[in-house]
């Protein structure tokens, strides 16, 4: 990418992480991944035994590029009623964009930048969460 589309993407990832709740810088990241999903996964590793969570990618990405990783709070949970934070991931600067919240079973909503999803967390279970934001290229 050029210098002048990273600065432009650069600013509309820190827009886009105002509008879900938190100020966030874009750092590139070879991480796979489309629109906002969620899919029941194994655990992650480093997982213990009888956790379970949410886990997976948080960025934005323009058509033809790799997505890009934000760094700071990438993603938040909120109770099944949408109402209530109940928790937050941190994607450190090693890892851009990657995350990993542990979380008791129940429903919850997960909030990020590729919007808003609602899902079950099962005892000792792990659900991956793609949140990407398809932004437009510049001119």
């Amino acid at each position: 990418m050029n210098r002048g589309l990273l600065a432009k993407l650069s600013a509309m990832l820190i827009g886009v992480a105002a509008i879900v709740g938190a100020g966030c810088t874009r750092r590139p990241a070879n991480a796979p991944g489309n629109a906002s999903s969620s899919m029941a996964a194994p655990a992650p590793p480093g997982s213990a035994p009888g956790d379970s969570g949410v886990y997976g990618f948080s960025g934005a990405r323009v058509p033809d590029s790799d997505p890009q990783g934000v760094i700071g709070e990438c993603i938040w949970i909120y109770d099944a009623a949408n109402r209530n934070q109940v928790a937050k991931g941190d994607c450190i600067e090693s890892a851009p964009g990657r995350f990993r919240v542990r979380l008791k079973p129940g429903r919850y909503v997960v909030r990020g930048p590729g919007g808003s999803k609602p899902i079950e967390v099962k005892p000792g279970g792990w659900i991956r969460i793609m949140s990407i934001v398809a932004l437009p290229m510049a001119p």
